[in-house]
């Protein structure tokens, strides 16, 4: 069948409709008021990739992302254009409870606050007093030359801080980030904020003190930051944006079967959701497709061939079981954000999240939503556990008892992307098939950090870089 297309030429093609790709399309809009003509084409027949939400008998449940950290002036100014963010009573924004920034740790099978001032770190079980002298001592420690090798996000924090720090505080908050091992993820770009704060102020004490009472050298930055979700889910934030773009520029269900390098451009084929054949050439092409999608994309030879390190950036599998429970069949008060669990507790959860603490609607009266996770580079064989394994679990840490009253599981057999100590040759390697493919752009949280806000910022930016261009 002929291309069936009504024009034939458009400025960009973004590919995938995740949470990237919608703040790239988002940002080529507000800043060409329309005088620069996009696609948005995504395999599926929904926006958001990893961002999606089911409400059952009162019950929410996310797919991915639980929440987002608004600490930038346009991540907020996103919110209220779209219409998430705004005066009325019924918006869709809903800011975490209080008690959301309190954070336990799973410790000989207890669980305990992380210590949230440093009078609370003297008092603290976590560490021994050998451990919270070693603390102290962190300022007294040089920095590494930049010049050296590769630091491991382990060793980092245990030259900086001792291995204590590492055991019972870094190395469970790595799992409940990346799902991750401190072992294996580099510092300088799994933590760009941490190395950066030690080449510029050679502690991270002292960097941290000076940051919080020096000016902000991040003129985007937005004081006090505010974790949030929303009342109907995170689904809310990609479907407001999508909502937001012009008509006809997001394509669902549009299965791409050729993308050739032209001298015009970028000429891309597909099938609409119609099964009609589609075809226009671009003058620039956004991918923002994980990696393990991205190798499965129609791409010429000689960039298929360029991209395999980024290929095979390791994404173990994560899963995700949410479950209810009567709020009388759990012991522990979940007075905070969740918990997260030391690797010498070999537990098969990563961590639980307290979700029906932490935002309003998670559950309905009376009731409790709590989401474990499982997986990760450590101990991916525990993203297949079962049921009975993980309630005896809570059972053991926050005293579940009975049945659960809601479940809802989310696999991902490649979740989470691994920032590792060769990480530096990928990010050479995506930058040199920039340079020599013109008009192409990678983005994904693969590149340049893998939280929402990280995310969405990429996104923004990187809409701005396409006008430019």
């Amino acid at each position: 069948m002929p291309p069936d297309s009504e024009t034939s030429t458009a400025d960009t093609a973004i590919i995938g409709a995740g949470i990237t790709g919608l703040c790239a399309a988002y940002s080529i809009q507000q800043q060409s008021q329309a005088k620069s003509s996009f696609d948005l084409i995504e395999s599926s027949d929904h926006v958001g990739g990893a961002i999606q939400s089911t409400l059952s008998d009162g019950y929410l449940a996310e797919h991915g992302p639980n929440s987002i950290l608004i600490k930038d002036k346009r991540i907020a100014a996103l919110l209220q254009q779209t219409g998430l963010d705004n005066d009325d009573a019924e918006s869709e924004l809903l800011p975490a409870h209080s008690e959301a920034s309190k954070r336990y740790i799973v410790q000989n099978g207890q669980t305990i606050a992380l210590p949230g001032n440093p009078i609370s770190l003297i008092s603290s079980p976590l560490f021994s007093p050998k451990g919270k002298m070693r603390l102290l001592l962190e300022p007294f420690i040089g920095r590494l030359p930049i010049s050296q090798s590769e630091e491991s996000f382990a060793d980092f924090v245990s030259r900086r801080f001792g291995p204590e720090l590492l055991a019972n505080a870094a190395a469970p908050f790595v799992s409940g980030i990346y799902a991750g091992d401190p072992e294996t993820l580099s510092v300088r770009h799994a933590f760009p904020r941490l190395w950066a704060i030690e080449q510029k102020h050679r502690s991270i004490l002292l960097g941290l003190i000076a940051q919080q009472f020096g000016s902000a050298s991040n003129p985007h930055q937005l004081k006090p930051s505010r974790i949030v979700s929303f009342r109907s889910g995170m689904q809310s934030l990609p479907k407001a944006i999508a909502r937001s773009l012009p008509s006809g520029s997001l394509k669902l269900s549009s299965q791409i079967s050729s993308i050739e390098a032209t001298s015009n451009g970028w000429t891309i084929t597909w099938h609409d959701q119609d099964g009609n054949e589609q075809q226009k050439t671009y003058r620039n092409i956004v991918i923002t497709t994980p990696p393990h999608k991205l190798s499965g994309l129609p791409l010429p030879v000689k960039l298929h061939q360029d991209l395999q390190l980024v290929f095979e950036i390791e994404s173990p599998p994560v899963t995700s079981l949410t479950l209810g429970f009567k709020r009388k069949d759990v012991a522990h008060p979940l007075d905070g954000f969740g918990m997260l669990i030391k690797q010498a507790e070999n537990s098969p959860l990563l961590g639980v999240l307290f979700s029906s603490s932490m935002f309003d609607g998670r559950a309905p009266d009376d009731h409790v939503t709590l989401t474990c996770m499982m997986g990760g580079s450590i101990n991916p064989q525990y993203a297949e556990n079962d049921d009975q394994l993980v309630l005896d679990e809570l059972h053991k840490l926050i005293g579940v008892t009975g049945a659960p009253t809601f479940r809802h599981q989310t696999s991902w057999p490649r979740a989470i992307p691994q920032y590792s100590l060769n990480y530096q040759a990928t990010l050479d390697a995506m930058n040199a098939c920039e340079q020599s493919h013109p008009g192409l752009h990678l983005a994904g949280n693969y590149r340049g950090g893998i939280s929402v806000t990280d995310c969405m910022l990429n996104g923004l930016e990187l809409g701005k870089q396409v006008i430019q261009s």
